[in-house]
């Protein structure tokens, strides 16, 4: 007798595309065959899979229309099959996906779907309460050189075209869409603030603040970053500035200053 966890994995199999072999196992009626039942079941399961990417991916789904986001989809779930037991990570490599593979006709797709990610990871990150301006200054003198930051896992960013939030912002309110391209790329952050999703673009100095952050860099080291690589003369007041907005915003979750000062 076959076990239940075999038929299990066979179905699984065959809902995937991956065999065929659980036909053997299944019963038709006199309303239905066998075949037809399955296909039920799996047509069923591809159309939740591209319902669940429509859902994390709002401002794809909206520029591209629902008939050509569905084929893209599919597309995409072909290339890249569910690998985790929740559909919340179905999409993970989507923006990667349509970056390879562009989208005749739809230049920013791309763009769009890393948009609709970071936010979704935004959204469903963690609540974390942050650090404030009053933890700045109450660090002690000698920490201010060598202290570190932890952002929220809310945080994370991007690079996409000038437009893409004007373009994202009219899409998901069904009004005529901007002209965008002529801007160029540049950086974007996005982030949860008590219970919003926000974003801005980075200048391209707070941009190289925030990766040397980000991967374990010191605030000294921040303010050498500017005064170097962009010849910032005021280095140590703009990295200051820097700062507060990322503390003021609630991007930083954490100031690291003991495990710095003994490193």
């Amino acid at each position: 007798m076959t076990r239940l966890s075999e038929i299990q994995s066979e179905f699984q199999r065959y809902l995937l595309g991956d065999s065929d072999t659980i036909a053997a196992m299944v019963r038709g009626n006199e309303r239905i065959i066998a075949a037809d039942l399955l296909q039920v079941y799996r047509r069923g399961y591809s159309l939740r899979l591209v319902e669940a990417l429509g859902n994390d991916f709002p401002g794809l789904h909206g520029l591209l229309g629902p008939a050509a986001f569905a084929h893209m989809a599919r597309a995409y779930v072909a290339a890249h099959p569910s690998q985790h037991s929740s559909l919340r990570w179905l999409g993970r490599n989507l923006p990667h996906h349509l970056a390879t593979h562009p989208i005749p006709g739809q230049p920013f797709a791309a763009d769009m779907a890393h948009f609709d990610w970071a936010v979704a990871l935004a959204f469903d990150a963690r609540d974390e309460v942050p650090a404030t301006m009053a933890d700045m200054l109450a660090l002690p003198a000698a920490a201010w050189d060598s202290f570190r930051l932890l952002f929220t896992e809310a945080v994370s960013d991007f690079r996409a075209d000038a437009g893409i939030a004007d373009l994202r912002r009219a899409v998901l309110r069904a009004v005529d869409l901007p002209q965008i391209g002529a801007g160029g790329e540049q950086r974007w952050v996005v982030w949860r603030q008590d219970e919003d999703v926000q974003y801005r673009p980075l200048a391209e100095d707070e941009a190289a603040a925030l990766d040397l952050m980000r991967n374990n860099g010191r605030f000294g080291a921040m303010c050498r970053l500017l005064a170097e690589q962009f010849g910032n003369p005021d280095a140590a007041l703009r990295s200051a500035q820097i700062l507060k907005d990322w503390l003021d915003r609630g991007l930083v979750a954490a100031i690291d200053h003991d495990a710095a000062a003994s490193s």
